[in-house]
């Protein structure tokens, strides 16, 4: 007979509402990788995920991970931050302040 298989899919929502998503693609920088969700900085090498001390130079949210050597990153928008990849050293709350200024908005 035939068995029957079950899986779960467990989904991750990150967003939150209807402002408007503005997308950018670039490259990674050398020896870096970019997990999906996670807040990014752009610099004169590529793309990296953002450090505690870099707080102030967010260019925005990597839409997914960095397998190929790019990544698409979310420039504008409402998130739910516990959607969100955090790195190290890095709360939602100290990254409300300076995301804002960009016009991505976590709730």
């Amino acid at each position: 007979m035939y068995e029957i298989k079950k899986d779960e899919l467990t989904r991750k929502n990150v967003f939150a509402g209807d402002f408007p998503i503005v997308k950018d693609v670039g490259e990674v920088a050398a020896g870096a990788t970019v997990r999906q969700y996670a807040p990014v900085i752009k610099t004169a090498g590529g793309i990296k995920e953002a450090t505690a001390a870099g707080l102030d130079e967010l260019y925005g949210i990597a839409a997914d991970d960095s397998t190929d050597g790019g990544v698409v990153c979310m420039l504008t928008g409402e998130f739910f931050a516990d959607g969100l990849t955090l790195p190290d050293g890095v709360t939602a709350e100290a990254l409300k302040p300076a995301f804002r200024k960009l016009g991505i908005f976590l709730k």
